[in-house]
């Protein structure tokens, strides 16, 4: 009877190891059908999140020989547009243009429909790019349209650039300098002459500019420092701030909606006029009030008196401050 449940025993031991092969191939068919059938939809899902990123991309490099003091005019429908000097008397021109719509003969229609054009003329480098179709712009599916021009010119030279949508930045140029934005901030950087930069949804920023600056935004902060030379700088939407080591020249800083700040010297030497229809008006440096005091209003010599200052808010506080 023992032997006989020996036996037995190890009959049925066999016929698990007999089967156990057959499970296990069962068990792992069945496993990848399961993963081969998850990974399908994801298979796709990557495939299509890969083919939305796709673009078309357009490079374009050139470079003229001019003289010191040349012109160069930029202007384009969109894109980001950076100027800066450099040590040789040449025009260097970079730009990268994509585009992305889904489908590669809609993307090139749209670069084709405005392409750039890059022309000397003496010593003025002009680059355009238009749209020769106002219907090119409507596109009801989605769509990624970036732009990029980077140009290096010499030290002294004049540059006017304005894009309808990105920002302008303009580096240790010397000349006269104009940028126009529709949509992107404006920063400048160095350089002297005289600046002249307006955008329509941006903020602007001036550091160690030697010269003239009017600046002036529909939708942003302005930010002015280290400026030798008048300035005027206004905001229809933000505040205004203007760090200055003197006060050379006069100074005008306006907002609509926000608050006016000049940072001086404890020793700046200048008139004041500073006044707010929705503050108040003070300052850190003494102040010899002329006419009636007010809380609002704020005028007279500081330190003696000098140049003309001009602050003004329509929603904010306007307030002179030491460095």
């Amino acid at each position: 009877m023992a032997c006989r449940v020996h036996a037995w025993s190890f009959e049925m031991t066999d016929v698990r190891r007999a089967m156990r092969p057959k499970l296990m191939k069962h068990s792992s068919h069945s496993i990848c059908s399961r993963l081969s059938r998850a990974l399908v939809p994801l298979c796709v899902l990557v495939a299509g999140l890969a083919a939305a990123r796709a673009e078309t991309v357009e490079n374009l490099e050139k470079s003229f020989s001019v003289k010191q003091g040349g012109q160069l005019v930029v202007d384009v429908d969109f894109g980001a547009i950076e100027i800066a000097s450099q040590a040789t008397d040449e025009v260097s021109i970079h730009v990268t243009r994509s585009v992305s719509r889904g489908a590669k003969a809609d993307e090139e229609a749209f670069l084709k429909d405005r392409p750039v054009t890059i022309s000397q003329d003496g010593d003025t480098v002009t680059i355009r790019s238009k749209a020769a179709s106002k219907d090119s712009w409507s596109w009801k599916g989605r769509q990624r349209i970036e732009g990029r021009y980077v140009i290096a010119v010499p030290a002294k030279f004049n540059a006017q650039a304005r894009t309808a949508g990105g920002a302008i930045a303009v580096r240790e140029v010397d000349g006269e300098v104009k940028v126009n934005t529709s949509g992107g901030d404006i920063h400048v950087d160095g350089g002297g002459g005289s600046l002249n930069g307006n955008t329509s949804g941006g903020s602007v920023s001036v550091k160690s500019f030697r010269g003239p600056v009017t600046v002036n935004t529909s939708g942003g902060g302005v930010r002015i420092e280290g400026v030798a030379g008048p300035i005027h700088g206004s905001t229809s939407g933000g505040s205004v701030l203007a760090s200055l080591p003197s006060i050379s020249d006069s100074v005008k800083l306006t907002t609509s909606g926000g608050d006016v700040t000049l940072r001086v010297p404890a020793d700046a030497a200048f008139d004041l006029d500073a006044a707010t229809s929705g503050g108040s008006a003070g300052s850190d440096l003494p102040v010899t009030i002329s006419g009636k005091k007010s809380d609002s209003r704020l005028k007279g010599p500081v330190n003696g008196g000098g140049k003309p200052v001009v602050l003004r808010s329509s929603g904010g506080d306007v307030w002179v401050k030491k460095i």
